[in-house]
């Protein structure tokens, strides 16, 4: 009886012990990679006189489908929203941020961009910021 009531404690004590140690286990899943922007910018001469800008940007650490951009000038006088139509951009692909031939009011201060889209290694939306100083008349 004795060596009954031991095996069945021992068998308790073990069972218990591997439930334990299986509910502490890390996680072992990373995170999604959170989509990281630099934005850069050139200095133009507007058709109409003055100096204008046109913006560039790359991902750097990861594939994107990109929906939107929306663009806020030094001065908040108003947010810009530029279309990407949900185009696929691959890690440091460079690409604009305004149409072509066109350009901003060169405004200096910090210029801050929101980028909105999804990863392409998950599908998970993102949306993003990154700021580009601006400098000069």
């Amino acid at each position: 009886m004795k060596r009954i009531i031991f095996f069945l404690s021992m068998s308790v004590l073990f069972t218990s012990t591997a439930l334990l140690m299986t509910d502490c286990k890390k996680s072992t899943t990373t995170p999604p990679i959170t989509p990281a922007f630099i934005v850069t910018s050139t200095t133009v001469t507007l058709q109409t006189g003055g100096f204008g800008l046109q913006f560039y940007a790359k991902c750097t650490n990861t594939d994107v489908k990109l929906t939107k951009v929306t663009i806020s000038d030094p001065l908040q006088t108003g947010n810009v929203v530029y279309n990407l139509n949900s185009t696929t951009y691959v890690q440091n692909q460079i690409f604009d941020l305004q149409d072509a031939n066109t350009a901003y009011i060169k405004q200096s201060g910090n210029w801050q961009f929101t980028f909105v889209g999804n990863r392409t290694s998950d599908g998970g939306s993102f949306a993003a910021v990154a700021t580009v100083a601006v400098s000069g008349k």
